[in-house]
């Protein structure tokens, strides 16, 4: 009898301890399930946290808020596209969609041409002006882009040493002799360059131009007299009708910080999101790494300083390879800016040399292929650059949705009227959003 007990016993014993394993692992399961639900970065006890990381090593934060899209990608476009097939003109411009679908047809000119150029030569400006009107195309960007950068982000990270200056406006256009160069107005020394390229122009470059035929913009150089406009820049591109632009709805996307947009800016500002040094400060929240410092405010302002130049944190190389520079403050910018920024988007205002050596770097926003103009002269970005390492940058976050709105502008005649009367010199006429913290933007001319 005592015999047959004792397997018994063993197979009661065998059960009961697969009852306790079922038991524990559901238990662990239940703790798992509840911390997923909790946000990471506040648990800190790690008995818990070495229970999780039986389930998930990888766990150590919360996940990103995906609740707005990223601009991360570095894709440079022009504001503005003029295309000529030595006839006519055809320009998009003050309408984003039509001028980026313009762009994917026409920037493989744009890419070859600064893949080949030779070294820039200077020309006369009469030469620059034969160019805007000869077969070819026209990039407006707006900004000053250093065109090894532009070339670096159009050709996968190419490299031509002969692009040594930067530039707002860049045309591809077919020369006197039948070959294909790169013109363009480097603004630093107020001169204009020609670089000869090995862009084709019979069977290739003539098949992309042809076929836009005119919509009636001109240059206020090609009019008699100016017509009018002689208190204009003579690069304005006169629109034949008037312009209706969109009227947006603005807001401050930080009014209401949450945990998790502050967190999604921690990690977008390489700031530990399970850091323990955050605390509340006048007008929002600040925190704190060592001497670092990235405060975020409720009116939408967030400003960091680097306390010293040797935290590490944002390293762009020696300053003489500006690809490093603009790619870091780029990614920063549309990580944090651009992902709440909505219908808006960033480009790259210019890089300017201040008199203690440092540079400085700035972005903006545009709605629509329109600047937006924001208080006191602020950028959506700016970044100081000192000793191959970013020690400082000021963040300017807002929100524009469309509304489904239209407002009328003033012709280019009248605006000119108006603009002579105040500053009888030649000005660029353009269009812009005055952003003065109001819940609406509408567009207006403005002159620089």
């Amino acid at each position: 009898m005592d015999g047959n007990k004792r397997p018994r016993r063993r197979r009661r014993r065998g059960i009961e301890t697969v009852k306790s394993l079922l038991i524990l692992l559901l238990s662990l399961s239940a703790i798992y399930l509840t911390l997923l639900t909790l946000d990471y970065s506040r648990v800190s006890w790690a008995p818990l946290q070495g229970v999780l990381s039986l389930f998930h090593k990888d766990v150590d934060q919360p996940p990103a808020d995906t609740s707005a899209p990223a601009q991360s990608a570095i894709a440079p476009r022009p504001v503005r596209i003029g295309v000529s097939d030595g006839t006519e003109r055809y320009v998009s411009q003050y309408d984003t969609q039509e001028t980026d679908q313009m762009f994917e047809q026409l920037s493989i000119l744009l890419s070859e041409s600064l893949d080949s150029a030779s070294s820039p030569q200077p020309v006369e400006e009469a030469a620059w002006r034969q160019a805007l009107e000869a077969p070819g195309v026209w990039f407006d960007f707006l900004g000053t882009i250093p065109l090894d950068v532009l070339y670096a982000w159009m050709g996968d990270g190419g490299d031509n040493p002969a692009l040594i200056h930067s530039a707002r406006r860049v045309a591809v256009a077919l020369d006197e002799g039948g070959g294909v160069c790169l013109y363009y107005h480097n603004e630093a020394d107020g001169l204009y360059y020609a670089c000869a390229t090995a862009v084709a122009y019979e069977g290739h470059m003539d098949a992309l131009v042809s076929g836009y035929g005119g919509n009636g913009y001109s240059f206020v150089f090609e009019l008699e007299d100016n017509g009018g406009y002689e208190a204009l820049d003579p690069y304005v591109l006169l629109a034949p009708d008037s312009l209706r632009p969109p009227v947006y709805r603005a807001s401050n996307p930080l009014l209401e910080l949450d945990d998790a947009m502050v967190s999604a800016i921690q990690q977008a500002a390489s700031f530990q999101p399970q850091s323990n040094s955050v605390y509340p400060v006048a007008n929002g929240i600040r925190i704190r790494e060592g001497r670092e410092t990235l405060e975020i405010g409720y009116d939408g302002v967030a400003v960091y300083h680097a306390g010293d130049e040797d935290t590490g944190r944002y390293p762009v190389g020696n300053g003489k390879d500006l690809l490093p520079l603009v790619e870091t403050t780029w990614r920063l910018a549309a990580d944090t800016v651009g992902r709440w920024c909505g219908e808006a988007r960033l480009y790259l205002m210019g890089i300017d040399r201040e008199a203690d050596g440092s540079l400085l770097v700035r972005y903006g926003y545009t709605l629509n292929g329109a600047d937006v103009l924001l208080p006191d002269g602020a950028c959506a970005a700016q970044f100081t650059v000192s000793g191959g390492q970013i020690t400082d940058y000021t963040l300017y976050f807002r929100r524009y949705e469309q509304s489904g709105q239209t407002s009328p502008v003033l012709r280019e005649r009248q605006a000119a009227a108006a603009l002579e009367a105040l500053q009888p010199q030649g000005r660029e006429l353009i269009l812009s959003y005055s952003d003065t913290g109001g819940d609406t933007v509408q567009a207006g001319w403005t002159a620089r």
